[in-house]
């Protein structure tokens, strides 16, 4: 009976945790879009890595090569967007940016040579480094502090649900040239575009209390601290606080390469090593990302009612027993139970980075900047990992002569795990 009412106890606040207004669920609602949309669009090239290799003559390392140019040029669109959003409000920048994103994705899709690819996902990495903070510092800001768990798991797990729509189109456009999935993904911006638009200035809570300020009440330079010199409070912040920088930087540098170790090389290991059929390939990679949503889900709840330090780290060791069962079957279904498992236990790890982020942050009035930029430089040290997989997978074959992508995962993953889990160990919850 005890069991029983523990567990009716826990469902019921598990509910009201996400009790909010039509305001901030919509405010959050236009974030996880938003967030959802450039990650299906980065997705596309990996997805269609053999494809474009074959069209522009390359080796499929070159690219993995294109793939981490986005990835580390990701970074310089957060510093300007970033300083931009906390200075004059979130809602320009991001439509601005919206915009740039959706452009540069319908380029993507008319290049002729290796060149032009990588010019075009250049700057796209730029557009695209912009969303992650601007979006997590918006969506934190506008929900009640009980709600952010679960606001801060599924907001961060649109990089998972855009990369499950990648996988999805692909399925569902393979009797079409790869360029389609690319001006499919430029269309896609102009819906989130106008939900944006249509919706009113994005809400801010009150740090101290459960319910937000109303949209439209506060000034949006005031509510993101634009009524301070940026140039101040950067200075406050390398001053004070530079180790926090260093310290997030580091974090999300493990977390960006667990995530990109484990999933952006896998539809290429699933194909081309395992030789499952599109469709096969398809249904893997929706159970390894449905495993990162209900795993961001769970673990972001958890993290923000119990520890944001003690809650990660147990989903980080999740993980671990389920590498082999993601990598070393040969049947769909069995490769599916072990990425699921696997990416649980990330994404209840990786679910709880925006709350993270939110309660590092040293200053009120850097949020979308300290979060963008310190996830940005975690996502450009993890640029590397695609590419290793590749290189090292074509370098050592397996005795049928395919690449080993298996082992190489495997490998990568494991020894980042352990990174991950002895940062999170590092963490002090109560700072």
């Amino acid at each position: 009976m005890g069991l029983l009412r523990d567990l009716r106890n826990g469902i019921a606040h598990f509910a009201g945790s996400v009790r909010m207004s039509p305001a901030q669920a919509t405010t959050w609602l236009s974030c996880w879009s938003a967030w959802t949309l450039g990650s299906f669009q980065f997705y596309l090239l990996p997805f269609t890595l053999a494809s474009l290799a074959k069209y522009l003559d390359v080796e499929q390392t070159k690219i993995s090569e294109a793939n981490t140019t986005t990835m580390l040029s990701r970074l310089l669109g957060a510093i300007i967007f970033g300083i931009a959003s906390d200075q004059y409000g979130r809602k320009i920048p991001l439509l601005i940016d919206l915009v740039l994103v959706g452009v540069l994705t319908l380029c993507s899709g008319f290049i002729h040579t290796y060149g032009q690819l990588v010019g075009v996902r250049l700057l796209f990495g730029i557009a695209y480094g912009v969303i992650y903070g601007l979006i997590t510092a918006a969506a934190l800001e506008a929900v009640p502090k009980r709600a952010r768990g679960i606001v801060s798991g599924l907001t961060q797990q649109g990089f998972a649900a855009g990369y499950m729509l990648a996988s999805g189109f692909h399925l569902a456009m393979a009797d079409y040239e790869w360029r389609a999935l690319f001006w499919l993904g430029a269309g896609l911006s102009v819906p989130v575009f106008l939900l944006r638009l249509f919706l009113p200035t994005i809400s801010v809570a009150a740090t101290d209390e459960d319910d937000g300020v109303a949209a439209g009440d506060v000034d949006a330079r005031a509510v993101v601290g634009g009524n301070l010199s940026f140039i101040k409070k950067l200075k406050y912040v390398l001053r004070h606080h530079f180790l926090a920088v260093v310290y997030m930087a580091l974090l999300s540098a493990c977390f960006a390469t667990m995530g990109h170790g484990s999933f952006d090389l896998y539809p290429t290991f699933l194909t081309v090593q395992r030789k499952l059929t599109v469709r096969e390939e398809t249904w893997v990679t929706i159970l390894l990302q449905s495993g990162g949503i209900s795993g961001a889900l769970v673990g972001g709840y958890l993290g923000n009612r119990y520890s944001l330090k003690w809650v990660p780290f147990c989903f980080a060791l999740f993980a671990v027993p389920f590498l082999p069962l993601y990598a070393l079957p040969s049947k769909w279904n069995l490769l599916g139970l072990g990425a699921f498992f696997m990416e649980f236990g990330y994404g209840g790890a990786i679910g709880n980075l925006g709350n993270i982020f939110q309660q590092i942050c040293p200053h009120p009035g850097m949020r979308a900047a300290f979060g963008g930029v310190s996830y940005n430089i975690g996502n450009a040290i993890s640029s590397i990992a695609p590419t290793i997989e590749t290189s090292l997978g074509e370098r050592f074959p397996t005795a049928q002569g395919t690449p080993d992508y298996a082992k190489t995962q495997l490998i990568l993953v494991g020894i980042i795990v352990s990174w991950t889990v002895a940062t999170l160990f590092g963490f002090d919850a109560t700072a």
